[in-house]
């Protein structure tokens, strides 16, 4: 019987495996974004390393995390300081909204929305594909469209984790530090890996 259940085998020890190993993801994460201009190339590592759990490949997280992180560092961070300008500008213009012309946050925060979106594809399209940043952007806006239930599956599932989150700051900070990115980045790849199969299946690449 406990053989049974220390078996890797065993859908418990599995789901333990996959929690500790989004664990040190998150660690590795964090760390890597301290520097804000390498925040894009570490979401990048985090995703392929997330991807290759989800698709059961084996590999070592310390050296396939850094590995990407160093092969993502110039056209990953640029990424993200696109997105971080896009959402630093969108939160602007919220802001603006509010104080100015009330209804017209609702226009700003659907904007977030669909940048956010393009983000959770666009960073995964970043570690699993090298293409040109133009076409990256163009995919993840394409994806966004073309799934629209998946994306809508993956923008509830990373807004509910941080708002809750930030809701309840103080009782949920040691959550975020653990699984803050590497939770809602595991729920995505569960939701986009399809997709990606499947185009690659066709032949049609990204």
């Amino acid at each position: 019987m406990f053989k049974r259940f220390f078996d890797a085998e065993n859908p418990l020890m599995r789901a333990l495996a996959i929690a500790a190993d989004l664990l040190i993801l998150n660690l590795f994460t964090l760390v890597c974004c301290l520097p804000v201009l390498t925040a894009g190339a570490s979401l990048s590592a985090l995703c392929r390393c997330v991807q290759q759990i989800v698709r059961g490949e084996d590999g070592y997280l310390f050296r396939g995390f850094f590995r990407a992180f160093r092969e993502n560092l110039l056209r990953g961070g640029l990424l993200g300081l696109l997105f971080l300008l896009a959402g630093g500008l969108i939160w602007l213009d919220y802001r603006l909204a509010a104080a100015l012309v009330p209804p017209l946050r609702f226009t700003a925060a659907a904007l977030g929305v669909l940048v956010l979106a393009a983000a959770l594809y666009a960073f995964p399209l970043q570690a699993r594909y090298e293409n040109p940043l133009r076409t990256t952007l163009k995919n993840a806006l394409f994806l966004t469209v073309a799934c629209f239930p998946r994306t809508a599956g993956m923008v509830i599932c990373t807004l509910a984790l941080w708002l809750i989150a930030l809701h309840f700051f103080n009782y949920a900070l040691p959550v975020l530090l653990m699984f803050g990115f590497s939770l809602p980045c595991y729920v995505c790849a569960l939701l986009y890996n399809e997709i990606f199969d499947r185009m690659e299946k066709d032949n049609d690449g990204l």
